[in-house]
């Protein structure tokens, strides 16, 4: 049986993530990390829903998935003229970049799954034995905006508005 539960933050510091898939009709975005002998033999999956924004690279070396501190909105939110929004969260993905995805809550799973297998967020069964646990990321309870309010494989940063 499959562990659920909720963190302030998803660290993987040695994993190296993809995006697999993005939705533009459905605003999602999937990032995977599949299992190695170094980081471990499961898959980790990572799913954004209601995408607004994103700023990263295709390929990321580590991750830091956390909700973004009222000072890196401010300032993310000016650079990238981004406006508060309070259905939103902006989640950075890295303590060293500002990589960023302004989404709902995004949620993570890991699986004893390969490269090819389906993504545990798109028809997975959730009572096979393959899933090892899903989790969500807490809450930061300030609304977006307010001013007291998951290392790179490529140099090439994905910056998209969503409609």
């Amino acid at each position: 049986m499959a562990r659920h539960y909720t963190a302030p933050s998803l660290e993987a510091p040695d994993r190296l993530f993809q995006i697999t898939q993005v939705t533009r009709t459905h605003t999602q975005l999937w990032l995977q990390s599949d299992g190695s002998e170094s980081v471990g033999r499961y898959r980790l999956e990572v799913l954004f829903q209601c995408v607004q924004y994103v700023s990263m690279p295709f390929v990321l070396r580590g991750l830091s998935l956390r909700q973004a501190t009222p000072q890196e909105w401010a300032r993310l939110s000016e650079l990238h003229q981004l406006e508060p929004d309070p259905a939103w969260s902006l989640y950075m993905l890295s303590r060293s970049h500002d990589w960023f995805i302004v989404s709902a809550t995004p949620v993570w799973a890991e699986a004893d799954l390969s490269y090819r297998d389906k993504s545990v967020f798109w028809g997975f069964p959730k009572d096979d034995d393959r899933l090892i646990s899903t989790a969500t990321l807490e809450q930061d309870s300030r609304p977006l905006g307010t001013a007291a309010r998951f290392v790179s494989g490529s140099d090439d940063i994905m910056t998209a508005r969503v409609p």
